[in-house]
């Protein structure tokens, strides 16, 4: 499947992918299509700034959640807007993507998930490029970046709302 025929056929699309993986570039061409772009990367970056990669896994943790659950409020709203939606987040769980699927539910909306599959050595170069200097290039040390990939629940014939992108 195209990017044109992803922007044409649906309205939320949700990125999928560990950080690096290239989901941040894929959302961007779609915001080139008409899409409104929701970056947990973004949300967390306005809160905490150039500090998140210090802080103790706990607020880490619950950042992640805050960013989550601010998403998700405002895919409802931008849905009722009849806004067209890029997610740009990992999606690394499986129950988080049901999360998303349900709140789109909701709204009456299915969701289409991209999900951009990696190699480990791709990840760990692109990272490597990374200087902190903003949302979209937040530094992610090698091994964070190795336990992500190996925690990563990778999308499974279930999830038949899931288009594969090597990247």
């Amino acid at each position: 499947m195209t990017i044109d025929e992803i922007a044409e056929k649906h309205q939320v699309v949700v990125m999928c992918g560990v950080s690096g993986s290239g989901k941040t570039v894929f959302a961007k061409r779609l915001v080139g299509k008409g899409f409104q772009r929701l970056s947990s990367d973004a949300i967390i970056w306005e809160k905490y700034g150039d500090t998140f990669p210090e802080l103790d896994s706990d607020t880490r943790k619950k950042a992640f959640m805050w960013a989550a659950n601010e998403i998700d409020s405002s895919i409802v709203v931008m849905i009722k807007r009849g806004e067209r939606i890029v997610v740009d987040s990992t999606m690394c769980k499986t129950v988080r993507r049901s999360a998303i699927r349900a709140v789109c539910g909701k709204c009456g909306i299915k969701p289409l998930f991209v999900y951009m599959k990696t190699s480990l050595p791709t990840l760990i170069e692109r990272l490597d490029r990374r200087h902190g200097n903003g949302p979209d290039d937040q530094l992610v040390i090698q091994q964070e970046i190795r336990a992500y990939y190996a925690g990563f629940e990778i999308p499974d014939e279930r999830e038949t709302d899931v288009v594969t992108i090597e990247s």
